[in-house]
């Protein structure tokens, strides 16, 4: 009788066991499904700059750099929140491509930015909201949508919400234009000078976006 009891006590264990392995495997691959892999490019019309001011006048440095075809994670929105997640979407900008329209500048600069130990700032997407009637692949028209980024710079890392306008060009194009204006020194830069400290660079630069983006 014992022998019996065990026997069934263990067959019930068994059952129960495998139903919820069955129930958990669906629930486990929609997690899966979750997360979508996405290719995306920087087309070559893209402008990257970075903008600043000295003590005598302004001065704009652009980005001369290609950008190679990059892969990210993307987390759509559950429904009812404004918010979509991405790994692994990093903009890497190559400190030596900056020209600022001057040899000298552009050494200064490379030099205060600490390039040798440090050669890239680094812009890396972490959550996109945006309005449920605004929804950026659903409209043709420009948009305004929030991007919490990490920027990296100098080897410190500090996250900033951007206010980006954005706009549906075409068949999975996208262009996104946005400004993040940030202190050097909270990176601990220290502001470049140039002719004996004559000319003095101001903390606050002004990272400019105005990107053409492919996904597939």
């Amino acid at each position: 009788m014992k022998k019996l009891i065990k026997s069934a006590i263990i067959l019930s264990l068994s059952i129960i066991g495998h139903r919820h392995m069955a129930s958990a495997q669906p629930l486990a691959m929609n997690m899966k499904k979750l997360s979508i892999d996405r290719t995306f490019r920087i087309n070559p019309k893209s402008v990257l700059k970075l903008d600043g001011k000295t003590n005598v006048n302004g001065f704009t440095c652009g980005c001369n750099e290609t950008f190679q075809p990059q892969t990210l994670s993307v987390e759509p929105p559950a429904d009812g929140s404004p918010s979509t997640v991405f790994r692994s979407a990093a903009l890497r900008l190559k400190i030596k491509s900056l020209d600022c329209g001057n040899a000298i500048m552009n050494k200064d600069l490379q030099k205060a930015l600490n390039a040798k130990e440090h050669p890239n700032i680094t812009i890396e997407l972490l959550r996109v909201e945006q309005g449920k009637c605004s929804r950026l692949t659903e409209l043709k028209d420009w948009v305004q949508m929030k991007a919490l980024t990490k920027i990296s710079l100098n080897g410190h890392s500090r996250e900033y919400w951007i206010n980006i306008t954005a706009k549906k060009a075409g068949p999975n194009q996208y262009r996104f234009i946005g400004t993040k204006t940030l202190k050097m020194t909270d990176f601990c830069v220290t502001p470049p000078v140039a002719l004996m400290g004559a000319i003095k660079v101001k903390d606050e630069i002004a990272i400019n976006l105005d990107l053409d983006v492919s996904v597939e």
